[in-house]
């Protein structure tokens, strides 16, 4: 098994000044360390990349677009420091967890709603890097990092460093790692699963051409829903690790939690809102977008906190500024779109507390639209939103069904807010552009509950 060679003096030296020392080595082409606080274990977890490359204007250059990035499932450069000529050392904010590569060797292939889980925010991560003119350079599945919680993360920038690497070759070399995530054709095919391997497809069909981190985006909404990645308990990655001879063995500051139960496998669904929804929660993808939408009933008193409830919209006529006033919008079977914006509110409320029963209560039973719910609850993985609050802007019924269900199209914001981790993590989320939903009502002994969400106009892609 490869052995990793300890830190030059350079390094050590270059850690010193940062308050930091080596803790172990990461990978195998030893030239990159996790560092550990010299005192105590209240300062940063550092990670120190060394890559060979030039010290001229052009480093420089990219250096400062690296330095300027922040992104929650991107690996956050500290620093970029000279070490000696031709060498550079970027300092890196530590990401602890395993690589994906040591997941998928640890246990059976990924479901293709895990694919999903971490297709999504490695691609924005991409598309980011994309917009600052850079390239990754090597993507790939010991490149991605499962965070505590299931928080997928590309590390190792120092592609992107050196300037190699297209855009279209960091997104080939994505869909390619997600493959290798995935049961082989011919095992879906014995098992008789013709139907699950659209995925595949879809995904094989982006390495034709010049495909971009959207285009991924799209693909794998188009034929799946997202769940939550399942890690393996830390001995099985530890063999696995040992298997590998290769990934990170950094030793994080706290523990991996157990993943939570497997759920069934559900048919996957085309559902084109749901790139908004994921960020919003996978955490990491940042947005939140996705809250705006969806149901509710007999919510409990203490379903909703205040710091969760936004104002109401002026143009949301007969909903009151309180969770109790939107809770009695839900019980007027003649405004529909008064209930549409309460059920907006109260839907943000219970994911900002990462509320599974507070979801429940507020979405039809058997419903797609708790579904998928379920599993945004389940990716959330216990993280809550400080400071989230949603403005509903315009609400306007659209139609009715023949089965009574109404449609209502509402537009919605999300602020800025503080995503919280379990281990006490905080993170950033910015605020989000307005977005329009149309919601699927149905009326129940309880009130108004939410059925389904699709785009405006009904389209169910």
């Amino acid at each position: 098994m490869h052995t990793a060679a300890p830190p030059p003096d350079d390094v050590n030296r270059l850690l010193q000044a940062h308050g930091a020392r080596v803790a172990s080595p990461v990978g195998t082409d030893g030239s990159w360390w996790v560092a550990r606080p010299t005192q105590g274990e209240d300062g940063p977890w550092l990670e120190v990349l060394v890559a060979d490359v030039p010290v001229d204007g052009s480093l420089a250059a990219r250096a400062g677009v690296l330095t300027g990035l922040d992104h929650p499932h991107l690996a956050r450069v500290l620093a970029v420091e000279p070490l000696g000529p031709g060498r550079v050392a970027l300092v890196c904010e530590h990401v602890p967890g395993p690589t994906l590569a040591a997941v998928r060797a640890a246990r059976p292939p990924l479901a293709d709603g895990e694919v999903v889980t971490v297709a999504v925010p490695v691609a924005q991560a991409l598309a980011v890097l994309h917009a600052a003119g850079l390239a990754h350079g090597a993507v790939g599945a010991d490149r991605v990092v499962v965070r505590p919680g299931g928080v997928p993360v590309l590390v190792d920038l120092r592609g992107a460093l050196r300037g190699v690497g297209t855009a279209t070759g960091d997104v080939h070399r994505l869909v390619a790692a997600l493959l290798g995530l995935m049961p082989p054709l011919d095992a879906h095919l014995a098992a008789g699963l013709e139907d699950a391997v659209r995925l595949r497809d879809a995904l094989e069909a982006l390495l034709r051409g010049r495909a971009t981190p959207d285009d991924v985006v799209e693909a794998v909404f188009a034929v799946a829903s997202p769940e939550p990645v399942q890690v393996p308990e830390a001995d099985e990655l530890a063999g696995a690790q040992v298997a590998l001879e290769t990934g990170r063995s950094g030793v994080p500051r706290s523990t991996v939690p157990p993943p939570p139960p497997r759920r069934a496998r559900r048919e996957p669904r085309r559902r084109r809102w749901w790139p908004a929804l994921v960020a919003a929660a996978v955490l990491v993808l940042g947005g939140g977008a996705a809250l705006t939408v969806r149901l509710l009933p007999d919510l409990p008193a203490d379903a909703a906190t205040p710091s969760a409830v936004a104002s109401p919209s002026a143009t949301a006529p007969g909903v009151g500024p309180g969770a109790g006033d939107d809770r009695a919008a839900l019980a007027d079977e003649h405004d529909p779109a008064a209930a549409a914006a309460a059920l907006t509110r109260l839907r943000a409320a219970a994911l900002a507390a990462a509320d599974a029963a507070g979801v429940a209560v507020i979405e039809v039973a058997g419903s797609p639209a708790l579904a998928a719910d379920e599993a945004l609850v389940g990716s959330l993985a216990g993280a809550r939103s400080e400071g989230l609050t949603v403005d509903v802007t315009t609400v306007t019924a659209t139609g009715t069904a023949p089965d009574g269900d109404v449609t209502v199209e509402v537009t919605s914001t999300m602020s800025a807010h503080v995503r919280v981790a379990p281990t006490g993590e905080r993170t950033d989320v910015p605020a989000t552009a307005a977005r329009t939903v149309e919601l699927v009502l149905r009326w129940t002994p309880a009130g108004w509950r939410v059925w389904d969400v699709r785009e405006p106009g009904g389209a169910t892609p």
